[in-house]
């Protein structure tokens, strides 16, 4: 299969990487070259199945815009992008062309993460009651906010296992560098998050407290425990990236994985910009989010 990049910095080199290694042809587009590009996107639709987008976040719009129009897969990082904008118009679009929208939430396809939801889908820890998510590291050159940038994983993570959820409660700092929020999902969880750009040591993990045991879950050290059992896990980050890319061209096909689906993202930013309105508006929950 053909696949386009659009976004030619770490990530994306990333994804083309991967992408090479499963047999797949990458196409890169250079605005620098003449007659290959689309001007307004930076995409050049003819010759590609399905595009990567790989964009800051502000500018995933456009880009998502083009390839739907064109009838193309896309697989485009997280956040979906940093506003509602025309997003429901296009998932419309996209699920009317029978296309498929996939996230880059790439925790989707932590063993940890899948080890923690086949344990609570068997019942082996009892009925989940909340849920703690913790990513905080130093981070002087960030785009997006805290809120944004980590949240869209552990959002995501929490909404995978326990369902949809609505804002209870959050605080955000001006500079949005550190934020603390707490979601109550359909399912009666109640799961909190605490996010930062200043702790100097890096941590990300998770616990879950359920009726029978509690699941602990160190994303960083791929370590989980159920109880008193704790096990580590094999792999990196970069072999979960690799999964990611095979489960894009698997749905492609027609077979549904862990994927987040691109609706999926979209409920997260729903979320996310709720969070973040706190930063910019310095009340909750006066402001409140609407597709």
């Amino acid at each position: 299969m053909k696949v386009g990049i659009v976004g030619y910095g770490s990530i994306g080199q990333r994804h083309a990487n991967n992408l090479r290694g499963l047999g797949h042809t990458v196409i890169f587009y250079d605005p620098l070259v003449p007659n290959e590009i689309d001007r307004e996107t930076g995409i050049y639709f003819s010759d590609v199945a399905a595009v990567v987008i790989a964009t800051p976040s502000m500018f995933h719009e456009g880009p998502l815009r083009a390839c739907i129009e064109r009838g193309k897969h896309v697989l485009i990082e997280k956040p979906i992008s940093t506003s509602i904008g025309m997003l429901p118009q296009m998932l419309d679009a996209a699920d009317e062309k029978g296309l498929v929208v996939m996230m880059g939430n790439n925790l989707r396809f932590h063993p940890c993460v899948l080890q923690a939801q086949n344990w609570l889908m068997q019942g082996l820890a009892g009925k989940p009651i909340w849920a703690n998510f913790i990513c905080a590291q130093e981070n002087a050159k960030y785009q997006d906010s805290v809120v944004l940038n980590w949240g869209a994983h552990e959002v995501d993570v929490a909404m995978h296992l326990f369902g949809p959820a609505s804002v209870q409660c959050a605080s955000v700092t001006d500079d949005e560098r550190i934020a603390d929020f707490v979601l109550l999902h359909e399912s009666g969880v109640r799961s909190s998050f605490h996010l930062d750009y200043v702790t100097p040591v890096e941590i990300r993990e998770a616990w879950i407290a359920c009726e029978d045991h509690n699941i602990g879950l160190d994303l960083l050290g791929r370590r989980i425990s159920l109880g008193k059992w704790a096990q580590g896990l094999n792999g990196t980050y970069d072999d979960d990236y690799v999964t990611e890319a095979k489960a894009f061209v698997d749905r492609i096909g027609g077979k549904i994985g862990a994927g987040a689906t691109g609706r999926q993202g979209f409920d997260v930013l729903k979320v996310l910009l709720e969070v973040s309105a706190v930063a910019t508006y310095g009340a909750y929950p006066s402001f409140k989010v609407r597709s």
